[in-house]
């Protein structure tokens, strides 16, 4: 050592004196009211270095500077950066004043390498983290309490440079760690809140690429990890969120909504609590929704929210709201499909008010948010970089969210979600791995529960499922069973993902081969969760949305039990997951004088409660408390001898009944296969027999609709040129061909339907009930010989056909007694629509055609049509017949509806009523009777509403029908039915139709096989 070094304080003292806790907090003191001055230029003014007079800023800067050089020799490897930087940065400044003085071998290399001036905040920043690190781990209070002091006077020093993050986020981690000690002015939470606060800050103000972010990140998820969980005033509103997302209690989340909407309706509410209020209670009614799927709790938290945002809030709660409202638009995006909802999505949670706010504890939340529509995005259009920007954002949120926080494990399922979606985008393994990882984690044990492990389960099997599917592994496939099993049978109430779960489960057991645990998962889905999805507590919309969910479910399950050769079980499950809302509703509107004859006051309740469930514009609160009666009521009802099957789906005894009046062809088409179920009477029983349909496949089928449809349209369309009308009716035929060849002609053979009826025989009676997009093909018209030439045979020569659009409509219009003969009445409805449709240039004939049946009538035309005249005309005769035009919506089929004059008469309308003394509706309209492509199982159409409110016979069209053919067809049916020895309305059509065949221009099935009779 020189001379200088031999007198430098604390270079030879003992390593325990200076580690000294007393010594260091004595040394940094003198720092107090000096910060400002460790300059160049006010060190330069300093003329002694004698350390000891403590008066002097080079003294006191040497002094330092040759203290923390000897820590960097004696303190723990932990604590020797910061010791480090602090010794260079001090002695950089002595280098510039007085080079002499700097010890060795620092001078040396001083010489070479000058030493960088430093700024004073980051020269303080180096102090107070040495001393922070040296007092955090003996739990120094004063220590850290210093250390304090000197991090936040250097962030505030330091704003606007490329240091500030940095120091303000070990700024905020000391003043963390001081919390840990009691906190400033005894209040560790208000301590511990503004250190977070500061740190998120600084993560925030980083780009998502800087190594310094992530490791802040690791930092920050550790420190709100050692955190105790925030606390909330038992009973209170935040007390019941923080209990619902850990038990999913629908009932709990109701009481939520009560008390917010109370608060936000009570006059004494005032600003800004009714809209913090308000803002709250929509996020509540989107959080319902996605428990319960009511549309109407969707649309009131998108009007409450909106209405909050034009209330009194600061820019951190209008962040929040902007991003709430995002969530909501996101799920009327899943809800409809509707694109214009996803934009808005993204408007909302991209809002400026969001980005503004991103030191806001909130912050994770909202950033929550924008992944979660920025991975519906990537999911729509397949944009990777939008799904990179919302793993970034997850990871962010994950990490700056304390574990014990409601909504962490939410953030971790999403994060998992969109790694394994990138995962499996790019093969990236790792992706794969750290989201089966997480959710394991959120899953936690099978027997633990709550709405957030179900989802955790939901997509680690899906995850489990698609990697085994495209690695060929067994064992994930395997788990994913077991995954799928523990959610689909858990006892909670998040009913959306167990019958998900349920639906997986089934199907990956097929994919395993094991058949009997797939009937079981099926079994499940169906008798059990399907019920409860689609519960009569929603309305019709809303359980439409539910069910597109669970498309060719109950298909899949028949198809199941048939390949395990049990067509009975496969009937059985077709009917309890087809024609869901058909179903539901002829329940409503079945008549019951068995009950009223055990029990009038159980019959007039339940009558009472019926009423109410089928009346229309109920709010979601009514039909709740509608729901829960007819539940309550049917429990009773039950209890009575002889009533324990009572609402019951039906079972095989009941099922065979619909085989009575002749056989019933049910076709199953399912992604899985194809096979009709024939159920007929053989040697006075009742049996039922698959047959199989090899050569058919779902995807063939819907192909073949749509090919046919598109040809009859061109076939309807005046001007279309004679050689692609003619490739068209070729199309048409060769499709009628291809029914009789392989689907029709093997139902017939069965049957040993194959020959004519005689000259004398009355044709035999078939009932179809097809499923799929096979609803949309006329099976009465396939072709059986010939190739469409004068002379051919249809379907039509052999039987009377029949559609239905399940054995349960069938059964329900049987047991439904027809109104004696001399109460019928006829209501004729004829009405020109105008403005872009054709006109209806026969509407005079097909009214005089009508005249033909028998009886007290009533006309309603043109101008006295209105939709509410016609409803009205509808509840006090037994027969109608509305001539005019139809219009379906193959996406959604319960906006199809009648044009009438000054409005149109929709089929969800239709469904509202209940029509108990209706018999016969001839539906004189396009499309009548053509179902939707969306929701095909549940044969939704206009003919299907007329049957559930109340008409047991229904004649529609399946396509456009010629306007100058109707009154022809029309006078044959009621000639038919007015004579004295009427037959009924399936022969009447049957022989009107056998005389339409033999017109010169309708003779041809793209004119007679477009109408169709439906019901018993």
């Amino acid at each position: 050592m020189t001379a200088p070094d031999e007198w430098a304080p604390y270079l030879f003292a003992p390593p325990e004196a200076v580690l000294d806790r007393g010594t260091h907090a004595r040394l940094v003191g003198l720092l107090q009211g000096r910060c400002e001055h460790l300059t160049v230029e006010r060190v330069g003014e300093a003329g002694d270095t004698d350390a000891d007079s403590g008066g002097d800023v080079l003294a006191v800067v040497y002094l330092l500077a040759c203290y923390y050089f000897s820590r960097c020799r004696h303190a723990p490897e932990a604590e020797k950066e910061w010791n480090c930087h602090a010794s260079t940065f001090l002695f950089g400044i002595v280098h510039a004043v007085r080079p002499e003085i700097v010890p060795q071998p620092l001078r040396d290399y001083f010489g070479q390498e000058p030493p960088a001036v430093v700024p004073p905040y980051e020269i303080v920043h180096a102090v107070g983290n040495a001393l922070r690190l040296g007092s955090v781990p003996v739990r120094d209070r004063e220590g850290v309490l210093g250390a304090t002091a000197l991090l936040l006077w250097a962030r505030e020093e330091a704003r606007g440079s490329a240091s500030a993050p940095h120091i303000a986020f070990n700024a905020g981690s000391a003043l963390t760690e001081l919390a840990e000690a009691g906190g400033e002015e005894g209040d560790p939470e208000r301590t511990r809140n503004a250190g977070l606060h500061l740190m998120r800050e600084a993560i925030a103000s980083l780009p998502p690429g800087d190594p310094a972010r992530q490791r802040m990140l690791v930092i920050l998820m550790r420190t709100q990890a050692a955190a105790p969980p925030p606390g909330h005033p038992e009973g209170s509103v935040a007390d019941e969120w923080f209990q619902y997302m850990r038990d999913g209690d629908p009932d709990r989340l109701d009481g939520i909504v009560g008390r917010l909407r109370a608060a936000v309706d009570a006059p004494a509410t005032g600003e800004p609590t009714r809209t913090r209020r308000r803002a709250e209670l929509g996020q509540a009614l989107r959080m319902r929704f996605e428990m319960e799927g009511e549309l109407a709790d969707l649309d009131d938290s998108v009007t409450q929210l909106t209405e909050a945002l034009a209330g009194p809030l600061d820019d951190d709660e209008r962040a929040t709201v902007h991003s709430f409202l995002g969530l909501s638009h996101l799920d009327r995006y899943a809800a409809s499909g509707d694109f214009a909802h996803l934009e808005a999505a993204t408007e909302a949670v991209r809002h400026p008010s969001v980005a503004r706010a991103a030191a806001s504890t909130a912050h994770a939340q909202r950033l929550t948010n924008l992944a979660a529509v920025l991975t519906a995005r990537f999911d729509a259009w397949g944009d990777v970089t939008e799904l990179d920007e919302a793993v970034r954002h997850l990871e962010y949120a994950v990490s700056a969210t304390p574990p014990g926080q409601h909504d962490h494990p939410v953030m971790l399922i999403k994060l998992a979600v969109a790694l394994g979606k990138r995962g499996l985008r790019t093969a990236r393994e790792t992706d794969l791995d750290a989201a089966e990882s997480l959710l394991r984690q959120v899953a936690g044990e099978p027997s633990d529960t709550g709405p957030n492990r179900q989802l955790a389960r939901w997509e680690l099997g899906k995850l489990l499922r698609t990697r085994g599917l495209s690695r060929r592994t067994v064992e994930d496939l395997v788990e994913a069973v077991t995954q799928y099993r523990t959610t689909a049978l858990a006892p909670t109430q998040d009913v959306r993902t167990r019958m998900a779960c349920a639906a997986l489960w089934g199907a990956t057991c097929m994919t395993l081969g094991d058949r009997d645990q797939a009937r079981t998962a099926f079994g499940v889905a169906l008798a059990d969760l399907l019920p409860k999805l689609t519960g009569r507590s929603l309305g019709r919309a809303s359980q439409e949305v539910r069910l597109r969910e669970v498309s060719s479910l109950a298909t899949t399950a028949a198809a199941v039990e048939i390949a395990a050769g049990r067509p009975r079980e496969a009937l059985i499950r077709l009917e309890q997951g087809r024609g869901v809302l058909l179903a539901q509703g002829l329940h409503l509107r079945a008549r019951h004088g068995d009950l009223r004859t055990a029990s009038r006051e159980l019959a007039d309740r339940y009558e009472r409660v019926c009423a109410e469930l089928v009346a229309p514009q109920r709010g979601p609160e009514e039909r709740r408390a509608a729901a829960a009666e007819f539940d309550r009521l049917v429990t009773e009802i039950r209890a009575l001898p002889g009533f324990d099957h009572f609402h019951r789906p039906p079972d095989w005894s009941r099922l065979k009944t619909a085989a009575a009046h002749g056989p019933v062809a049910v076709i199953n088409v399912s992604p899985m296969g194809c096979d009709a179920l024939v159920l007929f009477r053989r040697s006075h029983r009742t049996v039922v027999e698959a047959v199989a349909l090899p050569e058919v496949t779902h995807e063939e089928i819907e192909r073949r609709a749509d090919a046919f449809h598109t040809s009859v349209r061109k076939l309807v369309t005046p001007g279309v040129p004679s050689g692609e009308r003619f490739a068209h009716d070729r199309r048409m035929k060769e499709t009628l061909r291809w029914l009789g060849e392989r689907i029709v002609g093997p139902v017939l053979a069965r049957l040993g339907l194959v020959r004519p009826p005689g000259p004398d025989e009355a044709p035999p009676r078939l009932w179809w009930c097809p499923t799929g997009f096979l609803s949309l093909l006329p099976l009465h018209a396939a072709l059986l010989e010939g190739e469409g030439e004068p002379g051919s045979v249809y379907t039509h020569d052999r039987v009377v056909s029949s559609y239905v659009p399940t054995l349960g409509s069938l059964l329900h219009a049987r047991d439904t007694p027809a109104p004696d003969a001399g109460r019928t009445s006829l209501v004729a409805v004829a009405v020109e629509a105008g403005g872009a449709q054709p006109q209806l240039a026969a509407l005079d004939d097909e009214l005089t055609a009508t005249r033909l049946l028998s009886g007290p009538r009533a006309e309603l035309r043109d101008a006295d049509a209105t939709p509410g005249a016609v409803l009205a005309a509808l509840r006090t005769h037994t027969h109608a017949h509305l001539a005019c035009h139809g219009v379906r919506d193959p996406a959604d089929p319960s906006h199809s509806r009648l044009l009438l004059h000054d409005g149109a008469l929709a089929l969800r309308e239709l469904a509202a009523e209940r029509l108990p003394h209706a018999e016969f509706a001839y539906l004189s309209a396009c499309h009548s009777s053509a179902p939707g492509r969306e929701l095909a199982d549940e044969v939704i159409s206009i003919a299907s509403a007329f049957q559930l409110c109340g008409y047991r016979q229904v004649i529609g069209s399946l396509w456009t029908v010629e306007d100058r053919m109707a009154p022809l067809l029309a006078r044959e049916v009621y000639r038919r039915l007015g004579a004295p020895d009427a037959p009924d309305a399936a022969h009447a059509l049957h022989r009107a139709i056998a005389a339409l065949r033999e017109h010169d221009r309708y003779g041809e099935p793209l004119f007679w096989a477009s109408v169709v009779h439906s019901g018993p």
